[in-house]
């Protein structure tokens, strides 16, 4: 086997190796091409090359939350680095870990009006766990400084806390030459693994705020699936004094749980809220996509426990009180000891999921009068979804829509809610359906979505375990919805931003199987051949066209249609 002949990429190679890497995505350049080879020539590595470093960048996040290890990614210097930082934003609200490794040129050059010479030292430190800036190996002092920084960073990154790092390393000339030497770490400090558990008094102090609770709710944000988790949250939901609201992206699902939170709360009549308002709140998980809710628990002014070894003084309800740095699976399992030993007679859960289950009842009744819309098209396309698929929803008004419908249990939910961006929503699919290419893949996107990211297909790595279904409302329908771009003259032009465009042609470019839609006769025509085996194998795409249709005033009449609960 060969190598670049610089040793400081032979030893980031190796620490690679040591903390579990085994993809490497990588963006062409020359200050990199050290790093290129070497990758590339390891076996140890599945190497993919992406032209477009921000697509390059979502690839390794969608691979890095698949796989739940750390994947690399490598660029020249210059602006290149720069295209990451919305993936790499991503990857630390998410806690997904990313190895970004950027070439850079001798420090010596930087502000001198040298050709991609920028300040690269330090680029990502708001939006990474740790960050290095590695010297150049002369001497056993140098040598030993290198090792010492690279272990500490790249270990970092897979942590109790998981998040991206950054490590900046400048190559000088020249940059291509090998060798078969190939030398390893010598001094390589291992991070010890380290677990956390409740103090006896924190132990006691969680018990009396929830035993001193008689309306608890329990509210999951974006989770990964986790069946220890689940089992506590359907003990504790069964107590009946504890709600347990999750949305599709927490991949928690029961019957028991509340899994609309919109739908329930537009039901809840304006005489009933403060019999709703929970008394104690406990958060689990990242982000949560609904407005209303944030609103809705932050008004009721309950206080506030947190679970995560993440972003501890996180304040999302505005009245945070405990916050304890373990796992969610400990925290609630001292909850469940609470509950054994100071039983509650509340039916709080059991009115929460009342009203759920109302909306669910009525759901099909209320959309099948409803004309051809985005609503009606994404519950068809909710509605037929194989099992045991990965489903990649694109955010703004996608999402929203999704978290209508009930979820279901055999999928695993996916979508950018660290940032809540539209721009890798493709990407990260992409990067997702690669790295298990016997499990399928769907990704629901938007046409401002899909045309910002459309260099995720400019690629030779798409997979053919992929499938695109574009819902084309003509621009962003998100500011149709919500209050306030309407009273201003820039309402279309700016905010909703109308376009008339068509996947067709991109299709056609990248050699995927297009199918189009205008109605639901249409999709139904079109699912049997979607679905099928690529005969070609690429990714299918199957864009849907709601842009003649009045998406807000159907979506509107949706929610007004569950007032008249008895």
């Amino acid at each position: 086997m060969i190598s670049s002949a610089k040793l400081e990429v032979q030893l980031l190679v190796d620490g690679c190796k040591r903390v579990g890497v085994t993809h490497v995505v990588i963006s062409p350049g020359s200050r990199n091409a050290p790093l290129s080879i070497a990758f590339d020539e390891d076996p140890h590595f599945q190497v993919f090359v992406v032209p477009d470093e921000r697509v390059a960048a979502f690839y390794a996040l969608g691979m890095a939350q698949k796989l739940g290890k750390p994947v690399v990614i490598t660029c020249t210097s210059g602006s290149a680095p720069l295209n990451y930082y919305p993936a790499v934003a991503e990857a630390f609200y998410q806690g997904i870990p990313l190895i970004v490794v950027s070439a850079d040129r001798p420090s010596e050059w930087v502000d001198q009006g040298d050709g991609q010479t920028i300040r690269q030292e330090r680029v990502f430190d708001q939006m990474v766990l740790k960050s290095a800036q590695l010297n150049e190996i002369h001497s056993e002092n140098q040598r030993w400084h290198f090792e010492r920084k690279l272990s500490e960073v790249l270990q970092a990154c897979t942590d109790s806390v998981k998040g991206p790092v950054h490590l900046n390393i400048p190559f000088s000339e020249p940059l291509y030459e090998t060798t078969e030497e190939i030398e390893t770490i010598s001094n390589w400090v291992e991070l010890a693994d380290v677990e956390t558990t409740l103090s006896k008094k924190s132990r006691a102090r969680l018990k009396e705020l929830w035993s001193g609770s008689e309306k608890r709710l329990i509210i999951v944000g974006q989770h990964q699936k986790d069946e220890e988790l689940q089992t506590l949250l359907e003990k504790l939901a069964l107590d009946g004094s504890a709600a347990v609201l999750v949305e599709h992206t927490s991949n928690m699902y029961s019957p028991y749980f509340v899994s609309n939170i919109d739908r329930t709360l537009n039901i809840i009549k304006e005489s009933e809220i403060n019999s709703f308002y929970p008394d104690c709140i406990v958060t689990i998980g990242g982000a949560i996509v609904s407005k209303k809710i944030k609103v809705f628990l932050r008004q009721s002014k309950a206080p506030v426990i947190r679970f995560g070894l993440d972003f501890p003084f996180m304040d999302t309800y505005r009245n945070l009180c405990f916050s304890a740095t373990v796992s969610a699976s400990e925290g609630l399992k001292v909850l469940s000891e609470a509950v054994e030993e100071t039983p509650h007679k509340s039916r709080f859960g059991f009115s929460w999921k009342k009203i759920d289950q109302y909306g669910s009842d009525e759901q099909k009744m209320i959309c099948s009068k409803q004309p051809w819309s985005d609503l009606r098209a994404m519950e068809f396309v909710m509605d037929v979804i194989p099992d045991h698929c990965n489903l990649h929803i694109s955010n703004s008004s996608l999402i929203r829509y999704a978290l209508l419908f009930d979820p279901i249990k055999t999928l695993n939910y996916w979508c950018n809610r660290g940032t809540s961006g539209i721009d890798g929503s493709s990407s990260t699919a992409v990067g997702s359906a690669i790295v298990v290419p016997d499990e399928s893949h769907l990704l629901v996107t938007g046409d401002l979505s899909f045309f910002y990211d459309s260099n995720a297909w400019w690629s030779k790595h798409l997979p053919e375990n992929l499938r695109i279904i574009l819902i084309n409302n003509g621009g962003g329908d998100i500011f149709n919805i919500i209050p306030g771009p309407k009273s201003t003259r820039q309402w279309k032009k700016i905010f909703v931003a109308e376009q008339e465009l068509s996947a067709a042609d991109i299709s056609k470019v990248y050699g995927m199987d297009y199918f189009h839609a205008s109605s639901q006769e249409d999709l139904e025509s079109h699912l049997e051949a979607f679905f099928g085996m690529s005969a070609n194998g690429k990714p299918k795409l199957l864009e849907i066209n709601t842009m003649d249709q009045n998406n807000s005033e159907v979506l509107e009449a949706y929610f007004k249609s569950f007032t008249k609960r008895d």
